[in-house]
């Protein structure tokens, strides 16, 4: 069975926690990357042929889009911040009159 022949040192489990804790804190980021390098990992081993090329180049697209998606609604979280103000107390406020 593998599980009997698995021989993890530390730098193993390291790598591995890290990966983990990435995954938790970068969700969105780290699921765009993994299909990015699943696309890149298919177009390098599959044979170079139209056919066999689509699957993967459709998970790159993928994954790029996702990226950019992220990317363009964190910018527009920023900029709504920054237009905002920064106190929510106003004169209508009830505790404020």
């Amino acid at each position: 069975m593998v599980l009997q022949n698995l021989d993890l040192n530390l730098r193993d489990i390291v790598i591995f926690s890290i990966l983990v804790w990435l995954f938790i804190r970068y969700t969105w980021v780290m699921s765009a990357l993994t299909i990015m390098l699943a696309g890149a990992a298919l177009l390098v081993l599959l044979p170079l042929d139209i056919y066999y090329s689509l699957l993967p180049l459709a998970l790159l697209g993928l994954g790029l889009g996702m990226l950019f998606h992220h990317y363009q609604q964190r910018q527009l979280t920023l900029k709504r911040e920054a237009r905002t103000p920064r106190t929510y107390t106003k004169k209508q406020d009830e505790l404020h009159l």
